[in-house]
C-alpha cells in the first residue's frame, strides 16, 4: 500500500494536473490509481484539494437552510462500505455538485450495485460535469440543467423541500410543522422489511444452527454467509426500529456461527474477525444472549489456541451477560467458566461455579437460534463431566458423561447434536482410562473413530490427542493401551491426509 501523501504534496500534484487540462474526473482517477486503498469520494476530494471540513462547509453553503453537514459525516461517506455510512442519493447529488462530476463517478461498481434499481436510475441522471471548466463543452449534458425539487441550489432534502424559506407568522409555522410531522410519519412507516421477511430469516438461521455437523461444512458456511449478507443488505434500506434490531441480531448470530465454524476448521484467526463484527451487532441490538454467545465463541477459540488465560477472561465476561439473559445461555457460560477454572487450577472457584451451573433452571431457550448455539441438558452434562475429569473425579465424570450420551441418543435424529455427542463420548473414554478400565475405554472409543471425513472438526482431533497424552506410560505400553494409541494415530493421520487431498483438489472441485 502506498504511503498517504501529505496535504502539500496533494495540493501541488492536483494543481499541476489541473493546469495541464485534466478534468476533475481524470485527476481523481490518477489518485485512485496511485492509491487503490482510497474510495472514489476521497479521490475527488484530493483532486479538488479540499479537507473534510472544506467539503462540509461547501455542502452547507449550497443549502439555503441552516448548516447541518459536519466533517465526520463526510468521513463516513468516504469510508463506506468497509465502515462508515452509505451516501444516500441526496448526498451523492450534493457531492457531485461540489466535485463537479457525475454522481456515478463517486461509486465503484460494487458500491453502485448496492443501491436499488430506482436509485441507480436516479444516480445515472445526476451530472454536474458541465461546471468543470476543463470538461469538453461539446459533450451533451442531458440532466445538468434539470433542477431537483426543493431549493435550486442543492438536491432533494427530505424535509426542507416543504419549506418555502420565507419568514412565516406563528399560524403559518404551525401549519408547516404539522405537514412536516405528517411527512416524517409517512417516511417512518415505509419499510423494505416485514414480519414475513424477519420470520423467514430467523427460520433459516435456526435450520442452519440445527444442521451444524449434520450437513457438509461447505454448505453450512454458504448458508451462514447468505443469511448474514441478506440481513446486511436489508439494513441498507429503511425499516422501523424493531425490524432494524431484528436484522442486527440475525446478522450477529450468523457471524457468531461463522466464528464457531472457523474454530472447528482450525482457523481461530478467522474466528476473531467474525466475532469482532458479531460483537458490534450484539451491541447495536442490545441483546445479552447474543453478547454472551459471542464471548463463548471467543472462549472456544482461545482454548483451542492454547490460551487458557484469554479463554477464562472470555468466559467470565460472557457469564456477566448470560446471567442477565438466563436460561440455557446462563447454563452454558457458567459450565464453561467452571471448566476453565478447573483447567487453571482454581479448584475452589471451579467447584463453586460448577454448583451454580447445576442449580440454574435451564428452561426453554427462546433468544438463541438453537442447535450449536444452545445448551440442552446433554450438553450441560458434557461440560460438567469434563470439569469433573479435570477435578480428578472420574467416577462422577463417567456418570454424567454416560447420562449425557443416553439423553442425546434418545432424541429424534433431527434434534441430536452429533458434535456434542461425540465429544461427550470421549469424556466417557477419558473417565475409563482414569479408572484403569482400558478395555471399556477402547470399546467406547470405536463409535467416535467412525466419524465421517467431513464431520471431523479440529477440536475433535485435539481431544483425541489429549486422550493419547492421558495414557500413563505403563498403560500406554499395555496391549489395550497400544490398541487405543494406534487407533487414534491412524484416525488423525487419515483425517490430515483427507484434508490435504481436499486442499489439493479444491481448484478442480470448484
Amino acid at each position: 500500500m502506498a504511503t498517504t501523501p501529505k496535504r502539500q504534496q496533494r495540493t501541488l500534484r492536483s494543481h499541476q494536473l489541473r493546469i495541464r487540462g485534466l478534468t476533475w474526473e481524470h485527476i481523481a482517477a490518477v489518485w485512485e490509481t496511485d492509491h487503490p486503498e482510497i474510495t472514489p469520494r476521497q479521490a475527488f476530494r484530493w483532486a479538488h484539494d479540499l479537507s473534510l471540513q472544506d467539503v462540509a462547509d461547501r455542502w452547507n453553503e449550497l443549502d439555503a437552510g441552516e448548516a447541518t453537514m459536519v466533517k465526520s459525516r463526510i468521513y463516513q461517506f468516504e469510508n463506506w462500505p468497509v465502515r462508515g455510512r452509505r451516501p444516500s442519493v441526496t448526498a451523492l447529488h450534493a457531492l457531485a455538485r461540489i466535485y463537479q462530476t457525475h454522481s456515478r463517478s463517486l461509486l465503484t461498481s460494487a458500491e453502485y450495485a448496492l443501491y436499488r434499481g430506482d436509485e441507480r436510475e436516479e444516480i445515472d441522471r445526476i451530472d454536474y460535469r458541465s461546471l468543470d471548466n476543463n470538461y469538453p463543452k461539446y459533450q451533451p449534458i442531458a440532466t445538468a440543467r434539470t433542477p431537483y425539487p426543493g431549493t435550486p441550489e442543492v438536491s432533494r432534502p427530505s424535509l426542507t423541500d416543504l419549506r418555502d424559506r420565507r419568514v412565516l407568522d406563528p399560524a403559518q409555522q404551525l401549519s408547516l410543522y404539522a405537514r412536516e410531522s405528517s411527512k416524517i410519519l409517512n417516511q417512518a412507516e415505509r419499510s423494505n422489511v416485514g414480519d414475513d421477511t424477519i420470520a423467514r430469516l430467523n427460520t433459516e438461521l435456526q435450520q442452519t444452527a440445527h444442521n451444524y455437523l449434520k450437513t457438509p461444512m461447505g454448505q453450512l458456511l454458504a448458508d451462514m454467509r447468505r443469511i448474514r449478507d441478506e440481513a446486511l443488505l436489508l439494513l441498507e434500506g429503511h425499516q422501523p426500529l424493531r425490524y432494524r434490531t431484528e436484522l442486527h441480531m440475525i446478522a450477529g448470530w450468523a457471524m457468531t456461527m461463522l466464528g464457531w465454524a472457523s474454530t472447528d476448521l482450525g482457523r481461530v484467526d478467522a474466528t476473531a474477525a467474525h466475532t469482532r463484527t458479531a460483537w458490534y451487532f450484539a451491541q447495536e441490538a442490545g441483546n445479552d444472549a447474543l453478547r454472551a454467545w459471542v464471548c463463548k465463541t471467543r472462549q472456544v477459540a482461545a482454548y483451542w489456541a492454547d490460551d487458557l488465560e484469554a479463554a477464562t477472561h472470555h468466559a467470565e465476561r460472557g457469564l456477566f451477560f448470560a446471567t442477565r439473559a438466563g436460561g440455557q445461555t446462563e447454563v452454558m457460560l457458567a459450565s464453561t467458566l467452571a471448566l476453565d477454572y478447573a483447567r487453571a487450577g482454581k479448584l475452589r472457584e471451579a467447584r463453586e461455579t460448577l454448583a451454580r451451573a447445576q442449580d440454574i433452571p435451564a428452561g426453554q431457550e427462546l433468544q438463541c437460534p438453537g442447535g450449536v448455539l444452545s445448551c440442552p441438558p446433554e450438553r450441560a452434562l458434557s461440560y460438567w463431566a469434563d470439569a469433573y475429569l479435570v477435578l480428578a473425579d472420574p467416577t462422577m465424570a463417567l456418570k454424567m458423561a454416560e447420562r449425557a450420551v443416553e439423553i442425546s441418543k434418545s432424541r429424534p435424529a433431527p434434534d441430536r447434536n452429533i458434535g456434542t455427542e461425540r465429544m461427550t463420548q470421549l469424556h466417557v473414554v477419558r473417565a475409563h482410562i482414569d479408572l484403569n478400565q482400558l478395555d471399556a475405554a477402547g470399546e467406547e472409543l470405536s463409535p467416535v473413530l467412525e466419524t465421517p471425513d467431513d464431520a471431523r472438526p479440529a477440536p475433535l482431533l485435539l481431544q483425541l490427542a489429549e486422550i493419547t497424552t492421558r495414557l500413563r506410560p505403563a498403560l500406554r505400553s499395555s496391549r489395550d493401551g497400544r490398541r487405543i494409541s494406534d487407533a487414534i494415530g491412524a484416525f488423525r493421520a487419515a483425517t490430515t491426509s483427507q484434508v490435504e487431498r481436499r486442499a489439493l483438489g479444491h481448484g478442480r472441485d470448484t
